[in-house]
């Protein structure tokens, strides 16, 4: 499974808003990480129609892009996938499922989330792709496995993020970054400045930006933090705060 480049991605994404554009009708187009969506948006208005994206379940990280009349509603095409094995004899981990799917040599943007499960694995991926994976992706390691199409999305046993408590001065982005990514403030604040921050999928360059509970954070290279929790004041008037931790190794 091959990763496209940045130009090649911008050329896919603009391919796909002019196509919407001359066509008048939505254009469902391939996967990309969803931190590329302020990238999608900005592409988008540049010819004057809209993009969505939905990645088979709300909190997908690499979800499908269409573009469409800003008066139309988006269209998506990914199917889900089944990989299962047998239990009795062994029991892929993920590297291993994705490892496998990669050494296929697709391009990366006709797959969504992989999710492995103790009993099997789900994929969320394009039309192409499954009419194509259950003839060749029939290995995982040393592991038989057998991809099958669904009819209807499946019921996901999703991960759970790490819990993490600290206290802040306040609610401001670079304070709760700081806490939750085990960094210094004036790192955190780098990061945001550098624009590898993103609330709600949006970018965010204002480090004193004010967090609610619920908000979602996107740190490009290290993952995802979700504000799950704030309580009172401590003595000193810090805020207790919780998060929800979903970081890359």
């Amino acid at each position: 499974m091959q990763e496209e480049s940045q130009e090649k991605l911008r050329l896919r994404l603009e391919s796909g808003a002019k196509a919407a554009q001359k066509r008048d009708i939505p254009v469902p187009g391939r996967f990309i990480a969803r931190d590329v969506f302020s990238q999608a948006v900005h592409i988008a208005r540049q010819f004057d129609v809209a993009a969505s994206i939905f990645g088979g379940y709300p909190e997908a990280e690499r979800v499908q892009v269409c573009f469409h009349p800003t008066e139309d509603e988006p269209v998506y095409t990914g199917t889900w996938l089944q990989i299962s094995w047998n239990p009795r004899f062994a029991s892929p981990t993920h590297p291993e499922l994705l490892g496998s799917l990669m050494g296929l040599g697709f391009d990366r943007s006709y797959f969504g989330d992989l999710i492995a499960g103790e009993r099997a694995a789900h994929l969320y991926a394009m039309p192409e792709m499954a009419q194509r994976l259950p003839m060749e992706w029939t290995q995982a390691g040393r592991t038989s496995i057998e991809v099958t199409v669904l009819s209807e999305p499946p019921v996901l046993s999703l991960p759970h993020g790490i819990i993490e408590e600290f206290s802040a001065a306040s609610l401001r982005l670079d304070a709760v970054l700081s806490g939750g990514l085990h960094v210094s403030r004036a790192k955190a604040a780098d990061m945001i400045r550098q624009g590898l921050v993103m609330i709600a999928h949006q970018e965010e360059t204002r480090i004193d930006r004010q967090l609610q509970e619920g908000d979602l954070i996107s740190i490009r290279g290290h993952g995802r933090i979700r504000v799950s929790g704030i309580g009172g004041l401590s003595r000193k008037g810090r805020t207790y705060i919780q998060v929800e931790c979903f970081l890359h190794d």
